[in-house]
């Protein structure tokens, strides 16, 4: 963790960000496992741009920051529902700081492990966990699934065609200030595992899997780690899906890795369509 910033404000080549600390991980021994802003940035998506121009010389990741309560922040409406949950449930005030203001992250993983984990082996065990009897098959599921049903296709062949720099300039432009984070990582694939994310501790034990899939998006589709919250992540996809045959396809591994996709999605009909029409891919574990 070298080259991972000492608190205080930080410069990256041309970037100058405002001042951040450490992020710590562990529950045995705590370790140091990423640097974060303590406000805001304001156009957080140039920046996140430069800086990952930057990693080869860096070895830093960038990522902007989201916190707990970030996906259910709304109208009225919904910050009251999001009142009521907090009493019923007793989650504490500070969850609008989960995870970066309270170091809710685990033990780091051992990315190596990563390079005998197989995407396509995951994902269709992921499938086939929610594939109910045949006796029990209603028809929900298959619609939900639809046209795949019961069997899952496999994955979706590379894109090759890539975003203009215009057009990701123009995405990179409408992006909300946010917070900056930094981690140490070889590729940002890496990074949710490195740090000790727990988003996915109710379905694994660490960030691995999800790490796995990750690798082969970030292959296939130039899907980069964009934004990580508590319990949700989001990429910037370089090179999108072009056609309905691959995006159904491809909404399919969508569909068995996550609980929702985008804002709230579970089928893979719903997924093709988003996937055809943004360039960044969200996904939420419960």
């Amino acid at each position: 963790m070298s080259n991972l910033p000492e608190d205080g404000e930080v410069r990256l080549g041309p970037v100058a960000l405002p001042a951040g600390r450490r992020v710590w991980a562990g529950y045995k021994s705590r370790v140091p496992v990423a640097w974060v802003t303590s406000e805001s940035v304001t156009d957080p998506g140039r920046v996140w741009s430069v800086l990952s121009q930057a990693r080869p010389v860096t070895g830093l990741v960038p990522f902007l920051l989201a916190s707990m309560d970030d996906r259910i922040k709304g109208d009225e409406e919904t910050r009251a529902v999001l009142a009521l949950a907090r009493d019923a449930m007793g989650r504490r005030q500070g969850d609008d700081a989960r995870p970066w203001d309270n170091d809710d992250f685990i033990d780091p993983a051992d990315v190596t492990e990563l390079d005998r984990m197989d995407a396509a082996e995951l994902l269709t065990g992921l499938w086939d966990s929610y594939v109910p009897p045949e006796d029990q098959d209603d028809g929900g599921f298959r619609m939900m699934r639809a046209p795949f049903s019961r069997q899952f296709p496999g994955l979706a062949p590379a894109e090759r065609q890539a975003l203009s720099a215009e057009q990701l300039d123009r995405v990179l432009r409408v992006v909300s200030p946010a917070r900056i984070g930094l981690a140490p990582a070889a590729r940002p694939a890496d990074v949710l595992p490195l740090i000790g994310w727990a988003g996915t501790i109710n379905h694994y034990h660490n960030a691995l899997p999800v790490a796995a899939v990750l690798r082969s998006w970030e292959d296939r589709f130039g899907a980069t780690l964009f934004k990580v919250g508590f319990d949700e992540i989001r990429l910037l996809v370089h090179r999108p899906p072009r056609t309905s045959q691959t995006a159904q396809i491809l909404a399919a591994e969508q569909c068995a890795f996550c609980d929702e996709c985008g804002n709230g999605l579970r089928d893979v009909p719903s997924i093709t369509d988003l996937l055809l029409t943004s360039p960044f891919w969200t996904f939420w574990w419960d």
